[in-house]
C-alpha cells in the first residue's frame, strides 16, 4: 500500500514539469490558504517574470509544509491551469548553509583522488558531507555522531517494486520495528540519486506516502556534484538510461562512530538481520 500511494503521487507531480524554467527569489509570504508563495525575484530568464517584480505562485504540499518564508530560494517555474506554480524548490540560504559548502568541497576533493575500486567498506569510517533534509534544513552527517543509523539510497520516481519501492519499504519497516523495540536512538537516513527532481518537498511527500516519521528519518538531497560523490564514497554504482536510473543498491548500518558496522547489496535485505545488529550496537 505504502509503494502505490507513491506512485500515484510522484506520477501526479511529474506530469505538471511543464515548460519550467529556473528562477530564485525571496519567499516574502507563505499563503497557506491558497497554497501558494509570493515571491520577490532575484533572477529570472523568462521576460514575463521580471527580476525585481514580486509574483505569488503555486506550491506543492510538501513546499508548502516547509514554507521557506525569508529564504531565498531556487526553482522551476511554469505556468499551466491559468496560474504560475514552481516546483523542484531548494533553499539557498540558511542555518548551516555555509558551512554545507565548506564541507562538501573536501569531499569533493578527497573523492577526486580515490581509487575507482576504493569505497568504504565494512569498518570503514564513512566521510562527513552535508545535505538538505526534507524540512529545507542542512544538515551535516556528522550531526548524528553518538547515535547508530541506517543509509541507503533511492530516487523518488523510481517504479520498479523489487528496487528504491522495496528498499523504502524496509526502512519504514525497521523504523516502525525500532519503536516497538524502543531503539530511540537508532536514526535512518535516504540520499536520493535524483537531485534534479527531488526536492526537499518533493522528499517530504515521499516519506508521508510510505509513513516515514520525520523525528529520526532524514531524507537528504543536495547538487548532482555531491550525490556522485557519495556514489563514489560508497560503491553505488548509476546508469541513467531509459528516462530512468538503473543503479545497484546498498543498505549500511553505521555505529555511533560513524563506522560501517553491517551492509547488505541489493534492495531485499531482511529486516530481522538488521534489527539484530542494530540491537547490539544500542
Amino acid at each position: 500500500m505504502r509503494f502505490f500511494l507513491s506512485i500515484i503521487i510522484f506520477y501526479f507531480l511529474a506530469l505538471h514539469s511543464i515548460l519550467a524554467t529556473a528562477i530564485e527569489g525571496r519567499v516574502l509570504k507563505v499563503l497557506s490558504e491558497t497554497r501558494s508563495f509570493e515571491l520577490e525575484l532575484t533572477q529570472s530568464m523568462d521576460s514575463m517574470l521580471k527580476v525585481g517584480s514580486t509574483r505569488t505562485f503555486r506550491v506543492g504540499a510538501g513546499d508548502l509544509k516547509i514554507g521557506y518564508a525569508g529564504r531565498m530560494i531556487k526553482a522551476n517555474a511554469a505556468y499551466y491551469g491559468k496560474q504560475w506554480h514552481i516546483e523542484q524548490i531548494f533553499p539557498l540560504d540558511g542555518l548551516g548553509a555555509k558551512a554545507a559548502r565548506d564541507v562538501n568541497q573536501q569531499l569533493h576533493q578527497a573523492t577526486a583522488v580515490m581509487s575507482r575500486r576504493k569505497y568504504v567498506k565494512l569498518g570503514e569510517y564513512i566521510p562527513n558531507f552535508a545535505m538538505i533534509d526534507q524540512h529545507g534544513e542542512f544538515l551535516q552527517i556528522r550531526q548524528l555522531q553518538g547515535k547508530p543509523f541506517m543509509l541507503n539510497f533511492i530516487f523518488t520516481r523510481c517504479t520498479v517494486p523489487t528496487m528504491c519501492p522495496a528498499s523504502s519499504t524496509r526502512m519504514a519497516d525497521m523504523q516502525d520495528a525500532a519503536r516497538e523495540a524502543e531503539l530511540k536512538d537508532l536514526h535512518f537516513v535516504s540520499i536520493t540519486f535524483d537531485p534534479d527532481f527531488d526536492s526537499p518537498g518533493i522528499l517530504s511527500q515521499y516519506a508521508d506516502g510510505y509513513g516515514m516519521e520525520s523525528e529520526n528519518f532524514h531524507l537528504l538531497t543536495m547538487s548532482q556534484i555531491v550525490v556522485d560523490d557519495l556514489l563514489r564514497q560508497f560503491g553505488i554504482l548509476t546508469m541513467e538510461e531509459d528516462g530512468t536510473i538503473n543503479h545497484t543498491m546498498a543498505t549500511l548500518l553505521v555505529d555511533a562512530n560513524g563506522r560501517v558496522a553491517y551492509r547488505k547489496e541489493g534492495a531485499t535485505w531482511s529486516t530481522k538481520d538488521f534489527m539484530e545488529a542494530a540491537t547490539k550496537l544500542l
